[in-house]
């Protein structure tokens, strides 16, 4: 079984320039690999801020110090992690702008995109910058260099392409995409309530501007190939019960719920909420949750979840501190040991009665958490009785 988080976003090259500017500054390519591998436990990642002029230039580095090597079918092996170089770009689709997501079978290939999209993009150093050319000559130059791409983080009002720009991908796509980003404020139930997605790969991915938040949310895939070969395969085939996501109770997503700007408030009456009922302002960020009711099609929540386990990072959860965590980590390795593989009571053994129970009620989705909206992450309470 693979651990993989496919949306990874770098801070700064190792030049010192800026990359993802609300980045951290340790995000480098370097750390990146070391937290994912020896901290997290992942098997695959997708560093996709790959386009930048700096970062492309790390790649170079670590290809010469034998720190990354080539795959055959794609992809780079860094000592038991696979990354896989992409690029996110902000597009604009039907009256809005959303984000995209590509990934690449090398560096050569994003630089042979790169020269394509050169005039569009005004910044190549800095992340996730506007395109200034149509989706089509987009996806055009995206095939030429043998990528694949699915729109990100699709339901969220900042920048998702069903929080921003449609109702329908049908209207403003010519192109069907073969799998999505679910984003932090849904899950695989609620994307399920959009007809159209039925056949979609789903994944769920941090896109971690910290090292301390990849694989905040990850999929597991079996019987896959961890490289790009691998990655193509899946989502060519839309082979969606290979994938299994782990990721934050959609109430804990910064954009769940809607958000009145003017009382700074969440808007907690049932769904679909589109002007605060204390104050009547229409000045409102309109919550994930509520969009989705606004715009299914079919009913939420009776389809098979299994397939989707609500997570929260192991260092979210109550009575992990600093301490407790390097502890957890020293004794048995990574946090997806932790959270996959360890026995109840080798976690009674090491970190005591209580902060098992919240481990393993963590693993089987039993959280009690309070919505988030407008920007501002929710929080686990209590555990459900």
């Amino acid at each position: 079984m693979l651990f993989a988080d496919l949306h990874v976003h770098i801070g700064q090259s190792l030049d010192g320039k800026y990359v993802k500017i609300t980045g951290a500054k340790t995000l480098t390519l370097p750390n990146i690999l070391k937290v994912a591998r020896n901290v997290k436990g992942l098997s695959l990642i997708g560093v996709i801020d790959s386009h930048s002029t700096g970062v492309q230039e790390d790649f170079k580095t670590l290809l010469t110090t034998g720190d990354l090597r080539l795959l055959s079918a794609g992809g780079y092996a860094a000592h038991g992690l696979t990354l896989i170089p992409g690029h996110e770009i902000e597009l604009q689709v039907g009256e809005g702008n959303a984000h995209f997501l590509a990934y690449f079978p090398s560096i050569e290939q994003v630089q042979k995109y790169v020269k394509a999209l050169k005039p569009t993009i005004r910044n190549w150093q800095l992340s996730t910058q506007k395109g200034f050319l149509p989706f089509d000559l987009w996806l055009e130059a995206v095939r030429k260099a043998e990528g694949i791409w699915f729109p990100a983080h699709v339901f969220t009002p900042h920048k998702g392409i069903y929080g921003n720009c449609c109702s329908r991908l049908s209207d403003v796509l010519a192109v069907a995409p073969k799998a999505i980003e679910i984003g932090l404020s849904a899950d695989r139930g609620m994307a399920e309530s959009i007809g159209e997605l039925e056949t979609c790969v789903m994944f769920s991915n941090s896109d971690a501007h910290s090292l301390s938040n990849i694989a905040r949310e990850y999929n597991t895939f079996e019987q896959v190939d961890p490289s790009f070969g691998g990655l193509l395969n899946l989502i060519e085939h839309k082979n969606k019960q290979a994938v299994r996501n782990y990721g934050l109770p959609p109430k804990i997503g910064k954009y769940h719920r809607s958000y009145c700007l003017s009382c700074e408030q969440i808007i907690k009456a049932a769904a679909p909420q589109l002007t605060c009922l204390d104050c009547g302002s229409k000045h409102v960020v309109m919550g994930v949750l509520d969009r989705l009711v606004s715009i299914a099609d079919r009913p939420m929540g009776i389809y098979n979840d299994s397939t989707y386990v609500h997570q929260v990072p192991l260092r979210q959860l109550p009575g992990i501190g600093p301490k407790m965590y390097e502890r957890l980590l020293k004794e048995f390795g990574t946090e997806m040991a932790v959270l996959h593989h360890v026995p109840a009571e080798a976690l009674q053994r090491v970190a005591g009665e209580k902060v098992a129970v919240w481990i393993i009620k963590d693993r089987r989705g039993e959280l009690n958490v309070e919505a988030g909206g407008g920007g501002v992450f929710g929080r686990v309470v209590d555990l459900l009785t």
